[in-house]
């Protein structure tokens, strides 16, 4: 449970709505600059909207430096929004954060967190699934 921010470049925007709602049915609550909470409003996901750092304040790097949240799902694009990123990143790094830079290795994280929840996690060595 927590708070988890979400920034994706448009051509993630699609793939990221299951993942948002997965999240929601598991207890999270999802907080999204601005085009991609517009976005995940529009198929009716409940999302609080928070600004990039280049917004002004207050902004995603205050609530990640204040513990706020618990995971980081962000795939940038573009000069600017690489150096907010990278703020994020480097925050995320030294305050432990989990932090996922693509669409697919959010849904992988979503898929642990569920078999996780549902104690379906079977665990083998490597040798095994040859």
């Amino acid at each position: 449970s927590g708070n988890v921010f979400i920034s994706v470049r448009d051509s993630d925007k699609p793939t990221i709505v299951p993942i948002a709602k997965e999240l929601k049915q598991l207890g999270f609550n999802v907080f999204a600059t601005s085009g991609t909470a517009r976005f995940l409003q529009e198929t009716a996901l409940d999302c609080q909207q928070i600004n990039k750092i280049s917004q002004g304040r207050p902004h995603i790097l205050d609530k990640v430096q204040d513990h706020d949240i618990v995971w980081i799902v962000n795939t940038s694009l573009g000069k600017r929004t690489t150096e907010d990123s990278y703020q994020i990143r480097r925050a995320a790094i030294d305050l432990h954060i989990p932090y996922t830079t693509t669409a697919t290795g959010a849904a992988a994280v979503i898929k642990a967190m569920k078999e996780i929840k549902e104690q379906t996690v079977r665990v083998k060595p490597v040798q095994k699934f040859a």
